[in-house]
């Protein structure tokens, strides 16, 4: 049997477009890498007018020394490392473009499962006075990810949406505000009848899914930096060769 809401794509076409989204970034990370990266790097190499010469003419140990340790060599070596810097980036970025299809198709089945676990974990809390405060400890990444299943299956992915969210979410601050709405409206606080409050339930969907937006929002500015530290890296070298 199914469990998928209707309306919504299936598991399989949701994790087939996710890891499509996350291969296509992987890739366009390896290519500007290559393309970008190696070619700045044998640019530079090209402009390379034989680093420490002066001293490798003395022959020796020394000079090879002198050689390897000079500046405009390093700064060949630190350029070759924004290849990998350019693939990591790419990686990155796949993460998030596949994060975003999973909330776009799944995000309030996710943020109504999980904000269901997490409000039953909480209602089902001693009544030790503070003990709300450190609802945090009561929640384990393991058994959430359990809850899930049926909504998004079971793996590192699962295991990584439910830590990002737990992390990231305000737990004390968001308990302080369902106890005042409580208290205003005169109903009983947690642990003294409280049993399955909706208002609770749509507080932590609402802020779970905010969370997953802000996670699946693919950002450019890691890339802007390493194009700008690259650019600066260059503009360095090419002051040194010259």
């Amino acid at each position: 049997m199914s469990s998928d809401p209707v309306g919504q794509p299936s598991l399989v076409r949701t994790g087939a477009k996710a890891g499509l989204s996350f291969a296509g970034s992987v890739i366009k990370g390896g290519l500007l890498g290559v393309l970008l990266g190696g070619g700045v790097f044998f640019f530079y190499l090209s402009q390379l007018q034989g680093p420490g010469n002066t001293a490798a003419r003395a022959g020796g140990a020394g000079a090879i020394v002198a050689l390897i340790t000079s500046p405009p060599l390093l700064v060949a070596v630190l350029l070759l490392l924004f290849v990998v810097v350019y693939a990591m980036l790419g990686v990155q970025q796949g993460r998030a473009r596949a994060m975003q299809h999973l909330v776009a198709a799944r995000g309030e089945a996710v943020s109504q499962r999980l904000g269901g676990a997490i409000a039953g974990r909480i209602e089902a809390m001693p009544r030790a006075h503070g003990t709300l405060q450190r609802a945090a400890d009561w929640l384990s990444v393991d058994a959430l990810s359990k809850q899930l299943a049926p909504v998004l299956g079971e793996g590192k992915a699962v295991r990584s949406v439910v830590g990002f969210v737990l992390n990231r979410l305000p737990l004390s601050e968001m308990l302080a505000e369902w106890q005042q709405s409580r208290a205003e409206h005169g109903e009983p606080v947690a642990g003294e009848g409280a049993v399955q409050d909706p208002a609770l339930r749509a507080l932590l969907a609402r802020r779970i899914h905010e969370t997953l937006q802000d996670m699946a929002t693919p950002s450019r500015k890691p890339l802007y930096i390493a194009l700008g530290a690259h650019a600066a890296l260059l503009g360095v070298g090419l002051w040194l060769v010259n």
